[in-house]
Order: structure tokens, then C-alpha cells, then sequence
């Protein structure tokens, strides 16, 4: 379960390197400095990548505690341990989507609106 984790850590890490390393940099924010719309336009950009692969990752882990379960047949340290990954698979989620909720109601606060923010991943409308 251990080297499950390291594996996964090593993954997310490989992943996220090559989107702060190979950032492109929006010309005007050099020329007229770097402003805060510019900083949460790139914070929107990574997240809309990154929390899509967190839920995917999620998934996985609570599918594949069902798989282990299923295939444990009956040995007992197979069994906590297929219950284990899934517990934290739907923790997972359940955070992702809690945090999700609270963007929501911060945004309602801050600017009043009563629309709900999409769900974050790339645009897909040109393919529609």
C-alpha cells in the first residue's frame, strides 16, 4: 500500500513539474508587470488541469478497493486493506467535491451570482 502512494506521489509530481516548468508567460504581465488577474487567470489554468486528474485518481483508488475486495476471497489482511483503499477513495471524493461546494458558496458571497461555476477540466465545446 506503501509503495502504492510513492507511486502515485511520483506520478502527480511528474505531472505538475512540466506545468509550473514549461509555463508560458502572458507578454502584457511582462510588460506591465505581473498583476493579480494575470496570477488567478494561470491559478484557474492549473487547477482546471490538476482536479480533473485528482478525481480520475480518486476513482481509481476506490475501483480498485472494490476490485481488491472482491478478489481478496476471504483472507482477512487482504480484506482490511480492500477496505482501507476504499474508504480513502471516497474520502477523496467527497473532498473534491466539498470543495467544490464551498468555491461555489465563496463565489455567491464575494460577487452575488447566483450561477453555478463549471465544473473544472478542459473545454470540450469544440468537439460537440
Amino acid at each position: 500500500m506503501r509503495t502504492l502512494f510513492r507511486n502515485i506521489s511520483f506520478a502527480v509530481i511528474g505531472v505538475l513539474i512540466p506545468l509550473f516548468t514549461y509555463a508560458q508567460i502572458d507578454p502584457s504581465a511582462v510588460s506591465t508587470g505581473i498583476t493579480i488577474t494575470a496570477i488567478f487567470k494561470r491559478l484557474t489554468q492549473v487547477f482546471n488541469l490538476l482536479i480533473p486528474f485528482l478525481v480520475l485518481l480518486a476513482t481509481v483508488v476506490f475501483l480498485y478497493g472494490i476490485v481488491k475486495y472482491i478478489t481478496a476471497g476471504g483472507d482477512e489482511k487482504k480484506l482490511e486493506e480492500a477496505k482501507s483503499l476504499i474508504v480513502w477513495g471516497i474520502i477523496a471524493l467527497a473532498i473534491m467535491l466539498t470543495a467544490w461546494g464551498f468555491v461555489k458558496v465563496l463565489i455567491d458571497f464575494i460577487f452575488g451570482t447566483e450561477n453555478l461555476p463549471p465544473l473544472p477540466g478542459p473545454d470540450l465545446t469544440p468537439f460537440l
